[in-house]
């Protein structure tokens, strides 16, 4: 079967999910950045809103105090006025917002996200018949379900704030300045509902999407044996791999450690192991000369191992064995020997 008649039913690898991370594809949700971003906005308002309500005080008290004067002064002192208020007013808003946004993308997607591969062009996306598939898709149904309960939760809380609150909205031009606190009240409360709707929108939509994503990012088992394959390698290399571990199992552990006969002269040191029923032959496990020679002694010597003099066998063996083999053959003789003189057999 190819990849794409078959059902993708299994659960997206690391690796998949690196290489789609690399592509620039992650669970991205909108929602949450957008909430986040409104709840630092709506919290700077609030954090705010005493110096806010005094500048908008004064501003008020400014363009009532400047219908006295000529016109062509007035309006660069009013515009100034209303300058200050905007840059008073929005500009921490704004700086809030954007900081937010890019904290809450940064955490959503586990750190920084960089490629350029979604911005290469795709022919594919032209294809009206996949541009159908995604219209009908199950994700774009899932969007415009979130669209319509978003629209009903808004709407319906702004209408209970504005049903609670309009008979005071309505007698506010004729109160004046002294209710401008009252407003204020009003705008932090429906900033609060709104912030706090758009925070729990944005995390359920953070939810939806990571759900959608990982259903993108499912494979078939086609997929799944191909990508296993690439990882571990062809049959043949995993054959060849495990002789070499086995090869490697069966090799005569090494060290001085190893050792239960040491042969010295007088600049020159082996090491047999050589256990009575266990060891067929004695094995050299160890070998040195000049300085090498005299660390293995007394490394030998700090572990109590029998120590045998004889110079004329051990250079014999260091320069004719092999490490990690049994001695040869043509040593056996001088060996048993040692060995007996050791009171090992």
């Amino acid at each position: 079967m190819s990849d794409t008649s078959e059902e993708k039913k299994l659960p997206p690898t690391q690796k998949k999910l690196r290489d789609a991370r690399k592509k620039g594809q992650s669970a991205r949700s909108s929602d949450l950045v957008s909430g986040v971003s409104a709840c630092a906005g709506f919290g700077c308002l609030w954090w705010r809103s005493g110096a806010i309500e005094d500048k908008w005080q004064e501003t008020v008290r400014l363009v009532d105090k400047l219908q006295e004067q000529p016109f062509a002064s007035a309006v660069p002192e009013a515009l100034s006025g209303l300058l200050e208020l905007f840059i008073a007013t929005v500009a921490p808003l704004l700086a809030a917002a954007v900081l937010a946004a890019l904290l809450a993308n940064v955490l959503a997607n586990g750190g920084f996200l960089f490629a350029s591969e979604p911005l290469k062009p795709k022919l594919e996306k032209l294809d009206p018949i996949k541009g159908l598939k995604r219209i009908v898709s199950k994700r774009s149904a899932i969007e415009l379900g979130k669209t319509l309960v978003k629209v009903a939760l808004l709407g319906a809380i702004f209408f209970l704030a504005v049903s609670a609150s309009w008979k005071a909205l309505v007698y506010l031009p004729v109160c004046g300045t002294g209710c401008l606190g009252f407003v204020f009240i009003e705008i932090k409360m429906l900033t609060g509902i709104a912030a706090g709707a758009f925070l729990v929108g944005g995390l359920a939509d953070l939810l939806i999407q990571r759900w959608l994503f990982m259903q993108d990012m499912r494979m078939t088992e086609t997929e799944a044996k191909r990508e296993n394959k690439e990882q571990q390698g062809s049959p043949q290399v995993k054959r060849e791999h495990r002789r070499l571990r086995q090869e490697s199992a069966n090799e005569a552990p090494l060290g001085v450690h190893r050792a239960t006969l040491i042969l010295k002269g007088a600049t020159v040191l082996v090491g047999l192991c050589y256990v009575r029923g266990e060891t067929g032959v004695p094995v050299l496990v160890c070998r040195g000369e000049g300085e090498a020679a005299s660390q293995l002694l007394g490394q030998a010597r700090a572990m109590r191992l029998c120590v045998v003099d004889d110079e004329a066998l051990a250079r014999r063996l260091l320069g004719k064995a092999t490490l990690g083999k049994p001695v040869p053959s043509q040593y056996f003789e001088s060996v048993a020997k040692a060995l007996y003189a050791a009171g090992l057999v």
